[in-house]
């Protein structure tokens, strides 16, 4: 049989708190998260290492969070539309419609 973690243990992992209904939840993670996230994660300020099931807020390297597409060509679309130059811009638009 694996050890078991103790409570004192596991509270220097995580900090809990109660909403206004009396259900607890997770407040704050210690460290990374390597595995699942199956609820919502509000603030990312580790690490996490896998699928979050939920929706994601916050920041992350204190950047604002937001949802992009993964496939290369939308990745570089992205990159150069963050920089803000135009002429950049207008060049990757003439590429697409070529």
């Amino acid at each position: 049989m694996a050890e078991q973690i103790t409570l004192e243990e596991a509270l220097e992992l995580v900090t809990f708190r109660r909403n206004c209904d009396g259900d607890w939840f997770v407040r704050h993670v210690h460290g990374d998260v390597d595995g699942n996230v199956e609820g919502n994660v509000s603030v990312v300020g580790g690490n996490v290492w896998n699928y979050v099931g939920g929706s994601v807020w916050g920041t992350i390297s204190h950047r604002r969070w937001r949802f992009v597409e993964t496939r290369q060509e939308k990745k570089l679309q992205r990159l150069i539309e963050e920089t803000g130059n135009q002429e950049l811009i207008d060049a990757f638009n003439q590429l697409e419609d070529n």
